[in-house]
């Protein structure tokens, strides 16, 4: 499990709003896939070749895109709607932490996956719906804007 910190940076925290992958019915899409580079949650990464036991590589996405809906979650976070999805998985590694971390070390915004870590990521499906922190953007969020994502740093990428 990943506890990678960073105090220097403030990273994208996410949620699993509405996912398929969370489901009874649509709960196939949960995997751990090995990353190849420093990533936070809420980067959309493709699924690649079994590397031993139930541990993926990492490759990319075949195809992501979404819109930003105009209801934003209580924390101020985003609502991303997936209106197309192919090999595409949402990082969200549940960020650890121990009791004696100071209170800035405690905050989500300063986890962040580590090059070589096994994350957490779960099929997108369209219809579903995750939350993402401004950071998680590149480019500017704004309601209604479509997104896709960006090649090289696999943020989501505001169009």
């Amino acid at each position: 499990m990943a506890q990678s910190i960073s105090l220097g940076n403030k990273h994208a925290v996410a949620g699993s709003t509405r996912l398929a992958a969370t489901t009874a019915t649509g709960g196939e899409g949960i995997v751990d896939l090995k990353i190849t580079l420093d990533l936070d949650n809420g980067t959309i990464i493709g699924k690649g070749d079994l590397i031993k036991g139930q541990v993926y590589a990492m490759a990319a996405p075949t195809s992501f895109g979404g819109k930003i809906l105009s209801e934003k979650a209580a924390n101020g976070n985003f609502y991303v709607e997936v209106t197309t999805a192919s090999n595409a998985y949402l990082v969200l590694t549940v960020p650890v932490t121990y009791y004696d971390y100071t209170s800035a070390m405690k905050a989500e915004s300063t986890f962040y996956n580590k090059n070589g870590d096994i994350v957490r990521a779960y099929k997108l499906h369209v219809g579903d719906v995750f939350e993402l922190s401004a950071e998680g953007f590149d480019g500017t969020p704004a309601t209604g804007a479509t997104v896709a994502v960006d090649s090289t740093t696999y943020q989501v990428e505001v169009q």
